[in-house]
């Protein structure tokens, strides 16, 4: 018996743990207004390596979503807004960077922040 990991594993977690998130389609969509979604925020550790072969370890943002709730995948370069929701702060804006679907129902996107130019 097949498992359907997106209804039967993924939709209870995500009915548990995702938060509120607007996606702003620019490539996905073109032309198309930003829409309301969810996601669950992370962050993931990531070692970086320098020239003279020491390391130092950082972390970067991921969003997971569940596939079976957009009809359109987001793609490298839509924008995503985490905004405050109930007592869990605001993550800001994001740019998506890479996704990687794990052939299950779930897509992973790798976020950059968005940093707001500082006025002169």
């Amino acid at each position: 018996m097949a498992i359907d990991f997106a209804r039967q594993v993924y939709l209870p977690n995500y009915n548990t743990f995702a938060r509120p998130i607007t996606v702003t389609p620019l490539k996905s969509q073109p032309n198309q207004p930003a829409y309301a979604a969810r996601g669950i925020y992370a962050t993931e550790p990531m070692d970086v390596l320098a020239e003279d072969q020491s390391s130092f370890s950082d972390s970067r943002p991921i969003l997971d979503i569940l596939d079976i709730e957009f009809p359109v995948a987001p793609l490298q370069g839509d924008q995503v807004s985490i905004p405050a929701s109930g007592l869990i702060v605001e993550e800001g804006d994001f740019i998506i960077t890479d996704r990687k679907h794990n052939g299950g129902g779930e897509t992973t996107l790798s976020l950059k922040k968005v940093v707001p130019a500082k006025p002169w």
